[in-house]
């Protein structure tokens, strides 16, 4: 007798880990606190984890990714190990399957890593997916551009019907920006402030627009007298931070359109860019690629889940079962 399938899809991003399918979306902080002996133990995961004030005796919070990379596989098997019990149990006659989008441009080691820490959640059946050939299933097969914009990585390529085009991934992306808006604020404003709180400047008030009067209170350093204070942070002064990465992108961008022969070009160009990820929903930035590279260019509805969305569907449509080959093999 055939064992009955269940599919799902793991996103181990540096900000959250997702797991998608069969009714189920989990989508939490990729953090743990965790207690190292002769094994690792996993004392709290996800918001519980974020939601401690002191942590237990001899334990530590770690973030297992970071880049787009597993840093600490064994940490992240370990959570989600605790995660597939609770969620996803073993179930006679049922086998499960884990897909796993991830940055196209990850080294044989990393994949590596990928599979070791997935493979410690106790099912074995996975298959990796570069993250930009997750969205095929958005394409008419023609010759698409993709940019998925995380929290470690943006993942950028041209796609069609055949696979990758070309691709590649940098390190350009929230986590990136959070630390530009901390530089410019320290030598513009002499004004300090920790990641967490560049993170809440940039959701609020971060624009690609050249005129936006938007502002928010937020509290650091002023390293003159070291005295915290309450300061008005507005838009124009943290638009510099805001453009040095996005107009990066935007150049790597047209990089790898230009890299293709003029058929394929022209083929892009009225096919268009495809944008997802948290990144994607950066005020402005849909008329600034379209301003910048002249094409087309549009954003998922729910970008910040439109990886998972889209691999669901890349694996359960036999069309693109060519494309897929499981880790290890």
């Amino acid at each position: 007798m055939a064992l009955q399938k269940r599919k799902f899809v793991i996103d181990p991003g540096s900000k959250y880990l997702s797991i998608y399918g069969d009714a189920l979306m989990y989508r939490q902080p990729n953090v743990a606190v965790i207690r190292r002996g002769r094994t690792t133990e996993v004392l709290a995961y996800g918001d519980e984890a974020m939601a401690m004030r002191t942590l237990p005796e001899h334990s530590v919070l770690v973030r297992p990714v970071s880049q787009g990379v597993v840093r600490q596989p064994d940490v992240l098997g370990a959570v989600l190990r605790k995660i597939f019990e609770k969620l996803i149990p073993v179930t006679l006659f049922k086998a499960v399957e884990l897909y796993v989008p991830v940055p196209s441009g990850l080294g044989m080691v990393e994949r590596e890593n990928v599979e070791k820490a997935v493979s410690g959640g106790g099912y074995k059946d996975i298959t990796l997916i570069e993250s930009v050939l997750s969205f095929l299933p958005r394409t008419d097969g023609g010759e698409t551009m993709i940019a998925n914009f995380g929290a470690g990585v943006t993942d950028m390529g041209i796609i069609n019907s055949d696979g990758i085009v070309t691709a590649c991934t940098v390190d350009i992306a929230g986590d990136a920006v959070d630390e530009k808006i901390k530089n410019v604020l320290l030598q513009n404003k002499n004004f300090k402030i920790d990641s967490a709180a560049a993170e809440r400047v940039k959701c609020a008030i971060a624009s690609l627009y050249t005129v936006d009067t938007s502002s928010v209170s937020v509290i650091g350093q002023d390293i003159l007298d070291l005295r915290s204070k309450n300061f008005e942070i507005t838009a124009t002064q943290i638009a510099p931070a805001i453009h040095y990465c996005y107009s990066r992108i935007m150049d790597i961008l047209e990089t790898l359109m230009t890299s293709l022969p003029r058929q394929k070009q022209d083929e892009v160009r009225m096919n268009g860019l495809y944008i997802a990820g948290g990144g994607a929903l950066m005020n402005g930035l849909t008329d600034y690629l379209q301003r910048g590279l002249h094409i087309p260019v549009y954003t998922d509805k729910d970008p910040e889940t439109a990886v998972l969305r889209y691999t669901a569907k890349l694996i359960s449509d036999p069309k693109y079962s060519k494309l897929l080959k499981p880790a290890g093999k």
